[in-house]
């Protein structure tokens, strides 16, 4: 559990930060929900090493884990 500081900020756990790729200027979003709050990065990362990736990216991964994957998938065929 977190506390809001006088200025309302909050700490997100660094565990969460680098699941979601939420690194120092990352845009981040509040949304209302029902009786809470959604916090979320309005910019595209990748979804296995949680870098930052271009918005136009067709899949959701950096040009490395995308060869790391064709790679694998390659060598198990």
């Amino acid at each position: 559990m977190k506390k809001v500081d006088k200025l309302g900020r909050i700490v997100i756990p660094i565990e969460l930060r680098q699941k979601y790729g939420l690194n120092e200027g990352t845009k981040i979003e509040f949304i209302g929900i029902g009786e809470g709050i959604m916090v979320r990065s309005d910019e595209p990362f990748c979804k296995i090493c949680h870098e930052k990736i271009p918005e136009d990216n067709e899949f959701p991964l950096c040009e490395k884990c995308m060869a790391e994957v064709i790679k694998s998938y390659q060598e198990k065929r």
